[in-house]
């Protein structure tokens, strides 16, 4: 197509980086526009499958809710994110790419910031970490998680300072066996742990909770592999985690 300079003004995508006519794009800012083909929300199963950084043993992702579809959000597409229909709430499911260290996923919370104030009541920011021992945990999710469980329900501030928020219908406080709106949910699609209660209120806040839950699924992942493991094995895990939970909620 001929470009007539000062006649029409052109605007590149930032997702696909080609060019479009300007009222043939959406306009993130002052300085950034999106094509109405990448800005298209996609289902509630997509799932995204990117990759940063070299392979390690763990690998972590979340999904940022908003309750509102602001263009400013589609800024979030330059840092891998998929944007998804989710009818409980109001804005879409932002998918994150798949990290493999905490230096990378800390660098893109920080750039949420700016963004915090679309994380609205009913949203959650849910993150998922990889596990190859899912069953094995769902098995012995009361001995491993119902101690810290008890310390969340009884210390409803500091959970809410902690994690965002408190429990609710679908980041249950307690362990329905075949229920995937358990806080610590092993029922999830994929071969992760999820963990359900986390909200994004702040990058230091969500940074905090997200490397527990990162360590705590290390650490589950380390114990729960040998195959003499048993119910006393499981029970010691939980009081463990109890401990570490305790140790970096002081300072909350």
């Amino acid at each position: 197509m001929l470009k007539i300079k000062r006649f029409l003004k052109y605007e590149k995508c930032i997702k696909c980086k080609k060019e479009f006519l300007s009222i043939d794009v959406r306009k993130i800012n002052e300085k950034e526009s999106i094509c109405y083909n990448c800005s298209c929300e996609e289902d509630y199963s997509t799932r995204n499958a990117t990759r940063i950084g070299k392979p390690t043993q763990m690998s972590f992702s979340f999904e940022f809710e908003t309750d509102s579809r602001n263009n400013e959000l589609y800024e979030l597409k330059k840092y891998g994110f998929i944007n998804c229909y989710d009818g409980s709430i109001s804005g879409s499911e932002w998918k994150s790419t798949i990290y493999y260290n905490k230096k990378s996923f800390h660098a893109i919370c920080r750039k949420l910031d700016k963004f915090r104030t679309y994380v609205g009541r009913n949203c959650g920011t849910h993150l998922h970490v990889g596990t190859n021992y899912k069953n094995k945990i769902r098995k012995y999710q009361f001995e491993i998680f119902e101690p810290i469980l008890e310390e969340m329900r009884n210390h409803e501030k500091i959970t809410k300072k902690f994690w965002g928020r408190f429990f609710n219908h679908y980041c249950m406080g307690r362990i329905e066996v075949h229920e995937r709106y358990n806080a610590f949910n092993t029922l999830s699609s994929v071969e992760t742990l999820e963990f359900r209660l986390l909200k994004f209120v702040n990058s230091k806040q969500y940074i905090r909770a997200a490397d527990f839950c990162i360590d705590t699924t290390r650490y589950i992942n380390h114990h729960i592999k040998k195959e003499n493991f048993n119910e006393n094995d499981a029970k010691k895990i939980g009081q463990t985690i109890l401990k570490k939970y305790k140790e970096v909620t002081q300072s909350v």
